[in-house]
């Protein structure tokens, strides 16, 4: 009896120290990589495990970090928006309202320049060919590069499709904030709603996203590269691209979700549907690393003009993190962001 107590005790010693061990690696990790961020720089991680989730937050005033709680506080998740527009897409196909190859054409009143045709799917995983931004969004960014979006309003998306859309790199690989723009412009006029409604209805509702929108008030100002506050981003008819706020609380229900595998509409996401080199792919919306294997993990980032997101997660362990911050991807710094979700994510395995 004595001698199982012994073992009993020493296994539960040796657990707890591994997990205090993990904790203070982790917070050694972030600590560490975020020393050098500027002032009034905030940061919001969730890491996820299974069914539990541990949220860590800090913020720098006078050149000191404070570690706060900041779960619930809101954050410009930016093109991480782009894996919720694909998950709608992903509802309709599931729904059998949609087929993914299917051109979007017949859901406008009007043909697009050249008759060029676009699928739902390559809208979806950037294989249209479309250019990164529209042509005619440039003086807008030359006017307003603080809120470069604010300006673009669905008649001039409409007068590009119609008069100057043309393709680059057809059937490749060619990251498009206005293919996803569009692809959520279709989906919208499908729909016969706006895209903001069809969102809520067909995926912030389902997954308790209370706190995710495109209208809310973000809880942190935004850092430049230059170190100073910036303005924050309207998306206007591009909303498809970007634009949403939310908060690391919302975000790991979404991300635990993805943990169901009866849950058809995200595996549909994050099934490949374009092989981009040997270890890197694409689903619907999500970015794939070493695909089909063990160390297969899911990934997305964004960034506005003051804001930087990454998320990645596996699905084989049920593991995941989520870090949003107010620092501009144009930062020295920005980097680091993307660098700490994966050095995170690898220390859950």
């Amino acid at each position: 009896m004595r001698i199982a107590l012994i073992i009993a005790l020493t296994i539960l010693t040796s657990s707890f120290l591994s997990a205090q061990t993990k904790q203070d690696s982790i917070l050694a990790i972030i600590t560490n990589d975020i020393d050098s961020m500027p002032e009034g720089f905030a940061i919001s991680i969730a890491l996820l495990n299974n069914d539990s989730t541990t949220f860590v937050g800090f913020s720098k005033s006078n050149t000191i970090l404070t570690q706060v709680t900041n779960k619930d506080s809101l954050f410009e998740i930016g093109s991480i928006t782009k894996v919720f527009t694909s998950t709608v897409l992903a509802h309709h196909i599931i729904s059998h309202k949609i087929k993914p190859n299917t051109p979007i054409n017949k859901v406008f009143p009007f043909k697009f320049n050249n008759k060029t045709k676009l699928t739902y799917l390559s809208l979806s995983n950037h294989t249209s060919g479309m250019h990164r931004l529209p042509s005619n969004i440039l003086p807008l960014l030359y006017k307003n590069p603080t809120n470069p979006y604010k300006d673009y309003s669905y008649e001039l998306l409409d007068n590009y499709l119609k008069e100057d859309l043309q393709l680059i790199n057809k059937a490749q690989y060619s990251y498009s904030n206005l293919g996803a723009g569009v692809l959520a412009y279709a989906l919208a006029k499908k729909n016969k709603t706006s895209f903001e409604t069809l969102l809520k209805a067909t995926v912030l509702d389902k997954y308790k996203m209370s706190s995710t929108s495109y209208n809310f008030n973000v809880s942190y100002f935004g850092i430049g590269a230059d170190n100073n506050k910036t303005e924050n981003w309207q998306m206007n008819s591009l909303i498809g691209a970007g634009g949403l706020i939310s908060n690391t609380n919302d975000l790991s229900t979404f991300i635990h979700a993805q943990f169901d595998t009866e849950n058809k509409e995200l595996a549909l996401t994050r099934k490949e549907t374009f092989s981009i080199n040997d270890n890197f792919s694409i689903g619907l919306g999500w970015h794939i690393f070493d695909s089909n294997t063990k160390n297969e993990k899911f990934w997305h980032n964004g960034g506005t003009g003051g804001y930087t997101s990454s998320i990645s997660f596996r699905t084989t362990n049920n593991t995941g993190v989520i870090i949003l911050s107010n620092i501009s991807p144009l930062h020295k710094n920005s980097s680091k962001i993307d660098e700490l979700c994966f050095k995170l994510l690898e220390l859950l395995k």
